[in-house]
């Protein structure tokens, strides 16, 4: 059902605005606090694209660690604590998925 409901809104939109309205929102509220590039934690700002990038394989988000990470399933678990809503990994999912392209910087 989820999954529906975002291929219908991919399917209207571009890959930026894709991740202007629904994925930064995500990425800041969940990611930014420590990965910034004030703090840079483990090397990774999401102010910079080209540091998520070593996280990403666009188009596999199966072969990610940035989804493997957020799901709580390798190692390294992210955010600390309580993993993201499923519905926000999905969106994460098919961002990677279209290919991770970004749009505007996030701040």
């Amino acid at each position: 059902m989820i999954a529906a409901v975002v291929l219908t809104l991919l399917a209207a939109q571009t890959p930026q605005q894709f991740f202007d309205r629904k994925v930064a929102p995500i990425l800041t509220r969940r990611c930014l606090p420590c990965h910034n590039n004030e703090l840079d934690n483990a090397g990774l700002s999401f102010q910079k694209p080209a540091t998520v990038q070593r996280v990403l394989v666009p188009g596999e988000p199966d072969q990610s660690r940035l989804i493997e990470t957020l799901k709580h399933e390798g190692q390294v678990q992210m955010p600390p604590g309580i993993p993201l809503p499923k519905k926000e990994i999905e969106v994460l999912r098919q961002w990677v998925k279209q290919g991770a392209v970004f749009g505007t910087p996030l701040r």
